[in-house]
């Protein structure tokens, strides 16, 4: 039996590995990126008109990052309803940023990816996927706050590529929330490759993974 890795991967190896792996780095990407996330983050579909209008870029150039970007989901009006770890369809993972409706995360990095970026604090509820225990957290941008249960741990897996259209099953479904790190060991039993790292080393992971994304946006 494999026991999962805790200490051979630091996080700044991790975040480094997840910021190697992001698409939206170039100069126009970013402030599409980042409008698009504070944008998804209020709970409602977002339209072309009202992204390029917040990121400050024409039309035609958000149509068309939108439709070569993998990891945008649109509904039948053409409105984005899923970007790179937010989707207002129901999954796993509730996240409900300051201002905003319900919405949810594709895995438990996410929410220490985004909320830096939004810089609005978001609240997170999730479920231990071995023991069914709720775990709650107020995610600001910087830091955890009033996290249940205090044990809490995320499970991770070092991304070897960019992220592309099959993310959610090579990536997400690793990068899961455990009340404890024994749950989450046990879950991780059968493979060699899980890192666990306690929420706030997670959290700054993600804080660190995105840093250009975030600070760059407007470089």
């Amino acid at each position: 039996m494999s026991t999962a890795k805790v200490h051979d991967t630091t996080v700044q190896e991790l975040a480094e590995a997840i910021a190697a792996a992001n698409v939206y780095t170039d100069k126009q990407s970013r402030p599409i990126a980042v409008a698009l996330y504070d944008l998804l983050a209020q709970g409602e579909p977002v339209t072309v008109a009202e992204l390029a209008a917040n990121a400050g870029v024409p039309e035609a150039a958000v149509l068309g990052k939108l439709t070569a970007w993998p990891g945008v989901f649109l509904d039948d009006q053409g409105r984005v309803v899923g970007f790179w770890g937010l989707a207002i369809p129901e999954m796993d993972i509730r996240f409900q940023a300051d201002g905003g409706k319900p919405i949810y995360t594709w895995c438990a990095l996410d929410p220490f990816l985004i909320v830096p970026v939004i810089r609005r604090p978001a609240r997170v509820e999730s479920k231990d996927p071995v023991t069914g225990e709720p775990i709650t957290m107020t995610v600001t941008p910087e830091g955890i706050t009033d996290l249940s249960p205090a044990s809490a741990v995320v499970s991770f897996i070092a991304p070897d590529k960019p992220f592309d259209f099959d993310v959610i099953e090579t990536f997400c479904r690793y990068v899961l929330n455990f009340g404890s790190h024994e749950s989450a060991e046990r879950w991780a039993s059968e493979r060699d490759d899980i890192i666990l790292l306690p929420a706030s080393d997670a959290f700054e992971l993600g804080r660190r993974a995105w840093s250009k994304l975030r600070d760059g946006a407007s470089a």
